[in-house]
C-alpha cells in the first residue's frame, strides 16, 4: 500500500524539491501583513529624508538594519523619520543651508 508520505517524497525527489516540512519553516518565517506594511511605510519614509543625503550605501545599509527590525521598533523608527520630515519642512531655507554648509566642512 503506498502512502501519502511515500508518494509525496517520491514527487519531491522527482521534481527536484525540497521536502515539504523545510517549505513550511521557511514560510513560517515570512514577514506578516503588519510588518510588512510597516517596512513599507519606513521604507518610504526613509527614502524621502534619504533624498536629502543620497548616498547609495547607507540607503543599502539602512534597508539591511530595517530589514532585521522587530515591529516594536520599526514604529519606533517610522514615528521618528516622520517627526525629522516635519521638522525639515518647517525649518527655514538658511537654517537648512547652514547645516549643509557644516556637513561639508
Amino acid at each position: 500500500m503506498v502512502t501519502g508520505k511515500s508518494v509525496l517524497g517520491g514527487l519531491e525527489k522527482k521534481l527536484g524539491l525540497p521536502p515539504l516540512f523545510q517549505l513550511t519553516e521557511t514560510l513560517g518565517k515570512l514577514p506578516d501583513a503588519r510588518q510588512l506594511k510597516l517596512i513599507k511605510d519606513v521604507l518610504q519614509v526613509a527614502e524621502r529624508v534619504s533624498g536629502t543625503a543620497p548616498e547609495l550605501d547607507k540607503v543599502v545599509a539602512l534597508i539591511h538594519e530595517i530589514n532585521s527590525m522587530p515591529v516594536e521598533k520599526l514604529e519606533k523608527l517610522e514615528k521618528l523619520l516622520k517627526r525629522i520630515e516635519g521638522i525639515i519642512k518647517k525649518a527655514p531655507e538658511d537654517l537648512l543651508q547652514f547645516l549643509a554648509s557644516l556637513k561639508e566642512e
